[in-house]
């Protein structure tokens, strides 16, 4: 049986396209930077997918594509890995077809076709993650590019916009199966942009009527709705397409869409249900929103940005007013956001004059792989925008917590290392503090976090958020 797959994997690899650019194909960088490892099968580079947050399509993995994988270290000395989540997969190319070396760059090259054996399936919609490493204990190898060579993705819709394609799947009722973004706090679809006529379209496999659409806000308009779709039709390869009509979500979460931070589709029942594409498709006339958008927030005082822990007080906590015993401060967090999302919509905060901006963000970089040296970027890159406006604000940067070992397991290393990063930072940067938050959640550098301060073992309880308050207000100015 082996030298039967070493057969099929040598013909395939015969018929391959000539790896060269052809016309029509595209460049999709997954990775640039530096990653070193050095040890035998160490993985170097991780890269998520739309599926898991990330910017690369996994759709657009067709069998006339590849991958390249740019590196100093060994000859062939990489791998390709592809990681699906949901199910478990863990698919490694241990071989490239080729590689080439200019100097002391590799460049390792990886047909679909050696992709598909190893992955087991031609349908790359459900990966999650794409990763490159070492397979020698030879020295150090450093992945500096991953690179998707292919052609780009044809519209079969017609769609004015796909908001998401890939593979997202769950199996419990009443489960956010994928969110998406607008522009208004990080995204990429302008949601102000909505006119009468517009329509939103989810493809989705698994019951017939098992999804619902959910417009929400964090910014000031209507907090959440669900809509219905007013049509479910079943497609020629077994899935449905579900269509939700303007007059039906306008009149269900109302028209403030220039406030509208965020889209999601929702499961109706616990059955398994996979959402493959979302997309939107304009109606006629102006846009129905004329308003700007801005978040109802006070402008001056305190700000607070970043992720679920630092919007979470919100919902159930009183704000940070109560948690911190004020009444200046004004919280522009949003769950489940990097600091990717929250640079994007920096200039919310830096139009506004605070005094003091603090961040709460990084955990979510970590779970998407982003590198620590991305992160402290984005931090910078917010610092710098806000000053540039108001150069008397003052920043303060608080430490990611631990968490316990149902969440970010084996991770808890990267999230020291992100915190090291920060304190660095903060040290050579005038007018930034970094707060230590994690020495307090955890009992050493590197351990899971003490479950009593956590609901869920990421994010705090009340006891935690007093915590927190504690160690920030000695860096508050007074009211």
């Amino acid at each position: 049986m082996k030298r039967f797959l070493i057969l099929i994997m040598l013909l395939l690899l015969a018929a391959a396209p000539a790896i060269a650019e052809e016309e029509g194909y595209v460049e999709v960088v997954l990775f640039e930077g530096e990653a070193t490892v050095g040890g035998n099968w160490q993985l170097a580079a991780s890269v998520n997918t739309t599926n898991a947050g990330g910017s690369f399509n996994p759709a657009l993995i067709t069998s006339d594509g590849w991958f390249t994988v740019e590196y100093t270290g060994s000859i062939k000395a990489v791998y390709l890995a592809f990681s699906d989540w949901e199910t478990g997969t863990w698919a490694s190319v241990n071989v490239p077809s080729a590689c080439q070396t200019s100097g002391s760059l590799c460049t390792a090259t990886f047909t679909c076709q050696q992709c598909y054996i190893q992955y087991g399936d031609q349908d790359f919609s459900a990966v999650d993650q794409i990763c490159a490493g070492s397979t020698t204990a030879a020295g150090s190898t450093t992945i500096r590019r991953i690179v998707w060579h292919g052609r780009p993705l044809q519209d079969d819709l017609g769609a004015t916009e796909t908001l998401f394609q890939g593979a997202a799947t769950v199996n419990e009722e009443n489960a956010n199966v994928h969110s998406v973004y607008t522009l208004h706090v990080g995204g990429s679809f302008d949601a102000a942009q909505i006119n009468r006529g517009s329509r939103f379209y989810v493809e989705y496999g698994g019951p017939e009527k098992a999804v619902y659409l959910a417009f929400s806000s964090h910014s000031g308009a209507k907090q959440w709705s669900s809509v219905n779709p007013d049509e479910v039709l079943q497609l020629e390869n077994g899935r449905y397409a579900a269509w939700f009509n303007y007059d039906n979500f306008a009149r269900t979460w109302g028209t403030n869409f220039a406030r509208l931070d965020q889209l999601s589709v929702y499961t109706t029942t616990a059955d398994e249900v996979t959402v493959y594409r979302i997309a939107y498709f304009e109606g006629e006339g102006e846009p129905v929103d004329t308003t700007d958008g801005r978040w109802s927030r006070a402008d001056t005082g305190i700000a607070f940005i970043g992720d679920s822990l630092c919007q979470n007080p919100i919902y159930s906590y009183g704000d940070w007013n109560t948690i911190l015993g004020r009444s200046d401060c004004s919280n522009f967090g949003i769950g489940g956001q990097s600091t990717v999302e929250c640079r994007a919509r920096i200039s919310e905060l830096a139009a506004r004059d605070y005094d003091v901006i603090v961040f709460i963000c990084g955990i979510n970089d970590i779970g998407r792989g982003y590198t620590k040296e991305e992160t402290v970027a984005n931090i910078d890159a917010m610092v710098t925008a806000v000053r540039a406006q108001n150069p008397d604000c003052q920043f303060i940067l608080l430490s990611v917590l631990p968490t316990t070992d149902a969440f970010y397991t084996g991770q808890q290393a990267k999230i020291n290392l992100l915190n090291l990063a920060y304190k660095r930072y903060a040290s050579k940067t005038s007018g930034v503090t970094y707060v230590d938050a994690y020495s307090s959640f955890c009992p050493g550098t590197g351990e899971y976090a003490y479950p009593e301060f956590f609901t869920d073992g990421l994010h705090p309880n009340a006891e935690g958020y007093a915590i927190i308050a504690e160690l920030l207000m000695p860096y508050l100015p007074e009211e």
